[in-house]
Formats: structure tokens, C-alpha cells, sequence
């Protein structure tokens, strides 16, 4: 006969009815929850035994939240750190919630995790008189092995379709899809399906018309083993076709390995990793290219570098990548994309980003010129030998240091 067994969780839940005080009462704790990927109006709403500050440099608590994930769950790295009165108290931890629960739920679960994460710092004010300890009961929960019928695999599966009608123009396009992912401590397995096909008719003064049909298809899989803290290797695939891109059919095979400066756990706050990857292509073409193939197949190589951070002054993205063809190192191409957003001092931050390539690889350009129909619709690539996109942003806040109120009214 099996014993029976009670296992108890401390939950500190905080009375509210004497938390109604005025903003100025030293016992109110000011504080800034900088909610990255989670609805922070939400937070700020219903945490309402704090004084919320709009900036940082206000707070005698900060929150920084930033999110991640995996196939079959949402990450959430929560660090509190405490300032002037709280000074050297500090906080970190994470949680994860199942994929499988309702963006309501999701929210929800996280509010009382933050709230929580409070009461160290509300045990050193007035408020502690406010805080019940109280006991509950977990259900006996059985040791017995749960058997996973799907074997770590999760799948999801999309589509969407919009449609556009007007008396000169008709426009009609779907896309489905799916993903697979099967995440151990030791292994990655990832599946990606997805098709799309856009058509768009258009209707001259004189009744003639054209239509566009545009078509992308595309299957990829990897398998990427981990080799310890800072080391990983894997294989990946892919075969599909593009009508735009002149690909009646297109397929890879590429090993590749991975270093990462930092260890992997650290990755929701700090990531520097360089990669290598060796790829064999192969090429069927739609129309003969600018090189008369019709079809052709060839080995290139890659090295990237990916750099990543999320800290309380903001967040910062770098990403580098060069690859060329292995016979001929003069087909080439050079990615550079960056992103930054930064606070540089109170109140005032500035977003950047700056995407950049030079293209020196494309064999597949159909031979002949584009006509005027192909380059408006955008039904053909066009030769280049470079694309830039810039962006620049900045906001200044002032006024009341306090955020508590939220007013959605007209």
C-alpha cells in the first residue's frame, strides 16, 4: 500500500486594503517593470501596492523581464534589482509557461510571479504588516513515470488567407504551414513546411488584363547535437522553389558548428556566438539564366557571428555573415544587420537599425531584360549589386515621475 504524502508551497499573498495610500507616503515602494515581450499596462494595472515611475533612474526597483522560448513553452528571465533604500537587494530568476495556455493565462501567471518577486522588498518597509503567510495543500501527485506519447516532438500547424476586390484590381493570397520541434538537453530536431501563392489580376480602362501568379515553396529540417557549454554542431536541409527567384527547384545540405563565447544558459541576456557552415546546392531553373544554365549545382561555404544583448539600458543586436562559392570566391555575398535600442539618460532613447548587403552570387537572374509588368509586380529579381535599409528613431519623456494610473476612455 502505497503512503500517502503532502508537500506544502509558501505562497506570501499581499492584503491590498491597506495598501490605498498616498503616492507620497515613504512606506510606497516606486518602481519600474521594463516588460520586454509581456503586456506591462497589465502589470502596471493590477500591481497596485507600488508607485509606478516611468523612468529607470526614479525606480528604487527596476524589473527588467525579457522573454524567449522553445517549441513547447514561453521564457520569461525576471531580475529585480533594488536601488537607494534597497540597495544589494537583488533578484533573479525564470520561469516558463506551457504554449498550450491562453494569452489571458499566460499574463496572469506571470502578474503574480512579479508580485512575488516583490515581497523581499516589502518586507523592509511598513507594508509587511500587510503580508499573511498562507499554507495550501498540493494534491499527491504519483512518482510513477509519465509515459510521453509524442516523444518531445511538438507541432504546429498555420495557415491565413486575405483577399482584395476593387473594380480595377482583384488580389488573392494564402500561405500554410507547419512546424516541428523536438528539444532535449543534448538534442535539437527542427521541421519547417510552408507554402504561399500570391494572384493578382489587374483590369485596364480598355477591358484588357494580366494577371501575376507568384508561388514559394519551401521544406527545410536540422539536426543539432550539443557538445557542451559553448559548442554545438548539426546538419541542415532544404529543398522548395520560387517563381520570383527564377527556382523551379532548389536544395541544400550544410554541416555546420558553432561556438558561443558566453555559456548557453546565459542566452536571454547576453550572446556572442561565431559559426561556420559548409553547404552542396543544387539549382533547376525556371528559364535559362544569365549564364545559359537551366540547371547547375555547386559547394559554398559561410562564417557568421551573431551578437545579442538585453540589459537595463536597452538592447542591442549585431549580426555578420559572408559566404562565397567554393570554386569560384568571387560569387560572393556580405550580410550586416544590426539593431539598437538605447537609453542614453533619463527620459531620452534612441532605436537604430541598419540592414546592409553586398551580392556578388546571383546565378540564378533569368537572361533578357525585365519587362515593365515584372518589375511593378515585383514577378521577377532584379540584378543588384548591393541593398541598404536604414531606420532611425528617438523619444524624449517628461513630466511626472508616476505611471499608476491606466484610462483606455475615448
Amino acid at each position: 500500500m502505497k503512503l500517502k504524502h503532502t508537500t506544502y508551497l509558501f505562497c506570501l499573498l499581499v492584503s491590498y486594503m491597506s495598501l490605498a495610500q498616498a503616492t507620497d507616503t515613504p512606506s510606497r515602494i516606486k518602481a519600474q517593470i521594463d516588460c520586454r515581450g509581456c503586456d506591462d499596462n497589465y502589470m502596471r494595472q493590477n500591481i497596485d501596492f507600488l508607485d509606478h515611475v516611468r523612468d529607470q533612474e526614479m525606480a528604487e526597483i527596476y524589473v527588467l523581464v525579457n522573454t524567449s522560448g522553445n517549441p513547447s513553452s514561453i521564457i520569461y528571465e525576471i531580475e529585480y534589482l533594488g536601488k537607494e533604500r534597497f540597495d544589494g537587494i537583488n533578484n533573479k530568476f525564470t520561469v516558463d509557461f506551457s504554449r498550450t495556455l491562453t494569452g489571458n493565462e499566460i499574463r496572469d501567471l506571470l502578474l503574480e510571479t512579479l508580485k512575488k518577486g516583490f515581497v523581499p522588498y516589502l518586507l523592509h518597509t511598513d507594508l509587511s504588516k500587510s503580508l499573511d503567510v498562507v499554507m495550501n495543500e498540493i494534491a499527491e501527485t504519483s512518482t510513477d513515470k509519465i509515459e510521453d506519447p509524442w516523444n518531445n516532438w511538438i507541432f504546429s500547424v498555420r495557415g491565413n488567407m486575405d483577399m482584395e476586390h476593387q473594380d480595377t484590381r482583384e488580389e488573392f493570397n494564402y500561405n500554410v504551414g507547419f512546424d516541428g520541434d523536438k528539444v532535449t538537453e543534448h538534442w535539437r530536431v527542427r521541421l519547417d513546411g510552408n507554402y504561399n501563392r500570391n494572384i493578382l489580376k489587374i483590369t485596364e480602362s480598355d477591358n484588357s488584363s494580366f494577371t501575376s501568379i507568384r508561388d514559394r515553396k519551401f521544406l527545410g529540417g536540422s539536426i543539432v547535437k550539443s557538445l557542451g557549454n559553448h559548442w554545438s554542431a548539426g546538419v541542415f536541409g532544404n529543398i522548395g522553389s520560387n517563381t520570383v527567384d527564377n527556382f523551379k527547384l532548389r536544395s541544400a545540405v550544410a554541416p555546420a558548428i558553432e561556438y558561443s563565447i558566453y555559456d548557453y544558459q546565459e542566452v536571454l541576456t547576453r550572446e556572442i556566438t561565431f559559426a561556420y557552415q559548409f553547404n552542396y546546392n543544387h539549382q533547376d531553373y525556371l528559364e535559362a539564366t544569365i549564364f545559359d544554365k537551366m540547371e547547375e549545382s555547386f559547394y559554398s561555404q559561410s562564417v557568421s557571428m551573431n551578437l545579442r544583448y538585453r540589459k537595463n539600458w536597452g538592447s542591442l543586436y549585431s549580426s555578420v555573415r559572408a559566404s562565397h562559392f567554393i570554386d569560384d570566391p568571387h560569387k560572393n555575398r556580405l550580410s550586416i544587420n544590426n539593431y539598437a535600442s538605447v537609453r542614453l539618460f533619463k527620459g531620452f532613447s534612441v532605436r537604430v537599425n541598419a540592414d546592409f548587403q553586398v551580392i556578388k552570387d546571383q546565378i540564378n537572374l533569368p537572361k533578357g531584360e525585365a519587362s515593365l509588368e515584372d518589375i511593378i509586380l515585383q514577378q521577377r529579381a532584379l540584378a543588384t549589386t548591393s541593398k541598404l535599409n536604414l531606420g532611425f528613431g528617438m523619444s524624449y519623456t517628461f513630466g511626472s515621475i508616476f505611471n499608476n494610473v491606466l484610462n483606455t476612455r475615448l
